[in-house]
């Protein structure tokens, strides 16, 4: 697997590539999905979708990103929209900032509704960045985990909506284009 700038180089040119994010119920082993949007990464949302889960969305959670009860009453169900998150994803590399938290929750979600997890090459945006930005962490023994909006003011990157999958997924490809761009030699016109 590639590391660094190389890393995130190859996520900004493959067309295999997407971005995922979602909003979910909660954070324990019951939580599920209630909002799933993927992009590719020229910003282009391929999938974008609030489902209705199997129990409320706790007001904690709402707190978080704002999704109520009553905005997802009259949702499609993760079944009904199965098909459509395969289409966007299966057999893709999926970029998600915090990939095992967004991997956990579909595949969560998925065994509520006993569907298959959608197979996929899961690759985490959170850990390539905190390789590149390099914040020590003595307790994991390598480097700080960044928040998505501590990144993306690292990187100067203003954020619109966040908490809000569609706007998550929009940062997250801002990082990774802001990274790769550092690992372009500048151009230099030597017609001046």
């Amino acid at each position: 697997m590639k590391i660094g700038l190389e890393l995130f180089n190859a996520w900004l040119t493959s067309s295999r590539v997407v971005v995922l994010d979602t909003e979910t119920t909660g954070l324990d082993d019951q939580a599920e999905v209630i909002e799933i949007s993927v992009m590719d990464m020229r910003g282009n949302v391929l999938f974008d979708q609030l489902v209705r889960p199997l129990n409320p969305v706790p007001p904690e959670a709402t707190e978080i990103h704002g999704v109520t009860n009553e905005s997802l009453a009259d949702k499609p169900n993760f079944p009904d929209v199965y098909i459509s998150l395969w289409r966007a994803i299966g057999g893709k590399t999926v970029v998600a900032y915090n990939a095992d938290f967004d991997r956990r929750l579909l595949k969560q979600t998925c065994a509520a509704y006993r569907l298959p997890m959608i197979e996929a090459d899961w690759q985490c945006a959170m850990n390539a960045y905190a390789r590149y930005w390099k914040e020590p962490d003595v307790k994991r023994d390598g480097y700080r985990r960044q928040s998505l909006a501590k990144a993306a003011a690292q990187m100067g990157i203003e954020v619109y909506g966040a908490h809000r999958a569609v706007a998550d997924c929009f940062t997250t490809v801002e990082v990774i284009r802001a990274v790769a761009a550092l690992s372009k030699p500048a151009h230099h016109n030597t017609n001046l």
